[in-house]
């Protein structure tokens, strides 16, 4: 085994067991909520300008050719590491995992690549943290201080599910802010990946989903003009400032006064919406489980604090 697969390898080990997050977790909250998808555009485009993680998508380009497929796979995947009940959310991780351990091969550049390389794979969930706190901040009400610190011991939590090692993420947030700009400073690329997700017309250009095959291509494409269109503005807007500064990724006035008002818009309606059209099914489902049956869920992670007992309320 090549010492840079050691160390690979290496970023599995840890020295306590995870244990799952539960119902009253803020992940729980939001993890699978409509409102935490607005967030995942630019959490792709962030770890997707990780030169390794560009490497690795760009074969055979699933984002573009099949993003529906890709988005459902994805779901089956990761979400379960959140939303299972706490006998089979390890599980759900150390799957994960495995699955990332088959993943390599070689760039187009010769240089070779690997899902378990320690930085890119904790880069992947690096960037989850600064997609919460940035969801409150664009269409929600911006977390106070002990809900931070909520928020980010679940997030570290969420790593050891997913087998990261304590030493490969950061374990305060001034150390995750540290370390977040370092990498998109000095590891971050605008590369084959970021060519296709920062394309205008990205989002536009979606195939119809296999469900929706009965309808047009034309009018399909006509019906994804407005909603792409939006999308593209939401995903630019809210990538962090030192980002688009690096890369050289325009956001202009007009795209500001967009996306203020798309937010806005946003921030009134969400919180009207029944849970039904707040979540994804699979977070429903388990959120109407963990009521249902509510001792299936006592061994997870961690007792709610007064201000996660207070957004639930």
């Amino acid at each position: 085994m090549s010492a840079d697969k050691k160390r690979s390898e290496g970023s599995t080990s840890r020295s306590i067991e995870p244990k799952p997050l539960g119902p009253n977790s803020y992940m729980w909250k939001d993890f699978g909520s409509y409102l935490y998808h607005f967030m995942l555009p630019q959490a792709f485009v962030l770890q997707s300008a990780h030169p390794i993680i560009d490497m690795a998508i760009t074969k055979e380009k699933k984002y573009l050719l099949d993003p529906w497929g890709r988005a459902v796979n994805s779901t089956a995947l990761l979400w379960p590491v959140v939303y299972a009940r706490p006998e089979n959310a390890i599980e759900k991780g150390r799957a994960l995992r495995e699955l990332h351990r088959h993943i390599k091969g070689e760039g187009p550049n010769g240089k070779r690549y690997y899902g378990l390389d320690p930085e890119a794979y904790s880069w992947v969930h690096i960037t989850g943290f600064d997609a919460s706190t940035r969801m409150y901040e664009c269409f929600g009400t911006p977390l106070n201080p002990e809900q931070r610190a909520q928020v980010f011991s679940e997030w570290k939590q969420m790593g050891s599910m997913l087998g990261i090692r304590d030493a490969d993420i950061p374990q305060t947030e001034a150390e995750y802010w540290k370390k977040f700009d370092e990498i998109v400073i000095d590891r971050l690329e605008y590369g084959e990946a970021l060519k296709d997700l920062l394309d205008p017309g990205y989002f536009s250009s979606y195939p119809k989903p296999k469900n929706f095959q009965y309808i047009p291509n034309a009018l399909w494409k006509l019906a994804m003009l407005v909603p792409g269109w939006l999308l593209h503005k939401i995903c630019i807007a809210t990538l962090p400032e030192k980002f688009r500064y690096k890369l050289n990724i325009p956001l202009n006035k007009r795209d500001v006064l967009i996306f203020k008002s798309a937010s806005w818009f946003i921030r009134k309606l969400y919180p009207l919406l029944p849970e039904k059209f707040s979540y994804i099914p699979l977070a429903l489902r388990a959120r109407r489980d963990a009521r249902a049956y509510p001792e299936a869920y006592r061994e997870s992670y961690q007792e709610p604090s007064a201000a996660t007992t207070e957004e639930f309320a």
